[in-house]
């Protein structure tokens, strides 16, 4: 990769830059790569499988509002606190987004995701608005007006501040999800976190029924489904981005991860299960002469959280202590890789070799004089990138030092000087080594040489380049071709051919959508007696005058067509009867005033427009054929409709 600058061979090809390729450098041992995430695609499963509960739920709630079912209002007993309904079309909305959030590629279903998220964001700040300005009419009552009345257990359904804030966070946490921009992510962890916290104050007093709606629970009254949909939809939203926060830690395969998944479970399930515990003991003391004061339960339940949560630290400790021991034979298995290595890189046919960040040689193996023709002690003395081609040698440059800020760079070709003077081509294949503290210390290059490839893949491209010319120089050829097939070779109007084929397409279109379209016959007067008086170049002449008038007097839209001999024919698209009469009397009316040497020249013009469902080409063609018949059997130079229509 490095060596003295000489004159550049004649022998080179265009410099091609980056490509890579499928071959692959020797391994690194005190480097390892980046694995994919083992939480990426767990991520979108577990965001699915949240989102899919909250969607039956809200599915649920709304049957039975709309059914007038109080079991499924409530998703358990008739008597329980209902879920409100618009809390439902929010969680419908919510899970939907979610869903297609979830996705590795969005495009249109982003759009639809941030449109969701916006209707979830309004619904809990005008419901929040209202319960701020102390509106009775609120968002509730506008959209179900029949669910605020009170129900069986006395409860109204309006839904409640808690479920209004947790909407609005929801909503902003998605809105902020729907651009991946860090502190947006990061914002939006931490406001599902505060979602998920208020829906277990709300499942926390439902499971302890300590008067929590009562009482200092009124912002957080929240029904039952109401809080497990808001827990599911917190933890839907934490597992959307895979490659960053909680859930990343929670999967990762690091200490961290280790921790979070012995730690957080116990950290929930521990102090709810004893808490319970203590609640109902309190309880019992309070009812009956029972030894178990409240002190006592208060002592009993710090003893009960102190032995679960030391359990848990020495279970921890015990897993990280078995990760070290692993780590430490993880270390003595890479001095022996590296043994390994040495005898790979000094025997292999491609070029291994250590660099530091400015590109000096600290290693080379002893392949490179087989490639290159330099001892390894000659390429360490020289400068960095000496015997790169002046063309590559700011491409590879750039190459290594986006390598060194840390950035993913794929294979390279370039070329290298060999000691004969010829020009080499090299594949680089680099790779960063570096310290704990993430700083590149080393950069690793695996070279192997690719001339013949590159010359191989020259004459590939020589040979596509000369195949593509040969291929647009036939398409070319084939479209005059067809072109002159269609054309009049003594007028150059369309040829009969082309006529017919067009006049198929304009009854066709007449049949299918009632398109109207005229047909005019036309027939140069006495032209076989000025053949016989002046002769058949001048009456050539003739032909090409008429079409020249004809095609300078039609639409664009219109197809002026040589029919045969002194016969032309005009399709006339979306041209009813009173129109195509017009277009043939200025037909006429042009050919006869125009200026003619010899004598002057007139035209009978027979014009058909035929009915919807009776046309056909044979029809339309016929009738024009016996209008034009009938204009000259009138005295000719004139305009005739066709009887039938």
């Amino acid at each position: 990769m490095t060596s003295r600058p000489v004159h550049p061979s004649t022998n080179t090809v265009p410099n091609t830059n980056l490509a890579a390729e499928n071959s692959s450098p020797v391994p690194m041992p005190a480097y390892v790569d980046d694995p994919a995430p083992p939480h990426a695609a767990r991520g979108a499963l577990i965001s699915r499988l949240c989102a899919a509960p909250v969607a039956i739920i809200g599915l649920l709630v709304l049957a039975g509002w709309t059914l007038n079912l109080p079991v499924l209002r409530t998703l358990g007993r008739a008597t329980d606190a209902a879920m409100n309904p618009t809390v439902a079309v929010a969680f419908i909305a919510a899970a939907t987004a979610i869903w297609l959030m979830a996705a590795e590629d969005v495009g249109s279903e982003s759009r639809v995701a941030r449109t969701l998220a916006l209707l979830i964001v309004a619904i809990g700040f005008l419901r929040l608005l209202g319960t701020i300005a102390r509106l009775e009419e609120g968002i509730d009552t506008v959209l179900f007006h029949y669910a605020m009345k009170s129900t069986s257990d006395g409860r109204l359904n309006q839904m409640s501040s808690a479920a209004a804030a947790n909407l609005l966070l929801s909503g902003g946490a998605l809105l902020l999800l729907g651009r991946r921009v860090r502190a947006r992510e990061a914002l939006a962890q931490v406001l599902a976190i505060v979602v998920f916290m208020l829906a277990q104050c709300a499942m926390l007093g439902h499971m302890y029924q300590s008067g929590w709606f009562e009482t200092v629970g009124m912002f957080n009254r929240m029904a039952l489904p109401t809080s497990v949909g808001f827990t599911l939809l917190s933890l839907g939203v934490l597992a959307i981005r895979r490659d960053s926060g909680i859930i990343a830690v929670v999967f990762s395969e690091g200490p961290g991860g280790t921790l979070a998944r012995g730690l957080l479970p116990a950290g929930f399930l521990a102090p709810m299960v004893v808490g319970w515990v203590a609640i109902w003991a309190l309880r019992v003391a309070e009812q009956t002469s029972s030894v178990f004061t409240g002190e006592l339960v208060v002592m009993l339940f710090v003893l009960a959280m102190i032995l679960v949560f030391v359990g848990l630290i020495a279970w921890n400790a015990s897993q990280v202590h078995d990760t070290h021991l692993e780590r430490s034979r993880a270390i003595v298995a890479l001095r022996d890789s590296e043994v390994r290595f040495r005898l790979l890189a000094e025997n292999g046919s491609d070029i291994v070799s250590l660099h530091d960040p400015t590109g000096h040689v600290v290693y080379m193996s002893p392949s490179c004089e087989r490639v290159l023709g330099f001892t390894p002690d000659e390429m360490m003395r020289m400068s960095p990138f000496a015997l790169v081609h002046p063309e590559d040698g700011d491409g590879l440059r750039a190459h290594f030092d986006a390598l060194v800020r840390g950035m993913p760079v794929p294979a390279m070709t370039c070329r290298v000087l060999h000691k004969t003077g010829v020009h080499l081509w090299l594949e680089l294949m680099c790779r960063a080594i570096v310290n704990r503290a993430g700083r590149v210390v080393r950069v690793q290059v695996s070279s192997r040489n690719v001339t013949e490839r590159k010359d191989y893949e020259r004459q590939i491209e020589d040979a596509r380049r000369t195949l593509q010319a040969n291929q647009e120089s036939l398409i070319e050829a084939n479209t005059r071709l067809a072109a002159l097939a269609t054309i009049d070779a003594l007028t150059g109007l369309k040829n009969r051919r082309a006529f017919e084929e067009r006049l198929m397409e304009e009854v066709a279109r007449l049949r299918r959508n009632d398109a109207p379209v005229s047909l005019l016959m036309i027939d140069i007067d006495h032209f076989k007696a000025f053949n016989d008086t002046f002769g058949h170049p001048r009456g050539d002449e003739v032909l090409r005058t008429v079409a020249r008038l004809l095609s300078r007097s039609i639409r664009d839209t219109d197809l002026a067509a040589r029919y045969g001999g002194e016969e032309f024919a005009i399709i006339l698209p979306q041209t009813d009867r009173e129109g195509a009469l017009q277009m043939g009397e200025r037909l006429r009316a042009a050919i006869e005033l125009a200026t003619w040497t010899e004598r002057g020249i007139t035209i009978s013009v027979g014009v058909a427009t035929p009915g919807p469902m009776t046309a056909t080409v044979d029809d339309l063609i016929d009738l024009a054929d016996r209008a034009l018949y009938r204009s000259k059997e009138l005295g000719r130079n004139r305009v005739t409709q066709s009887e039938a229509a």
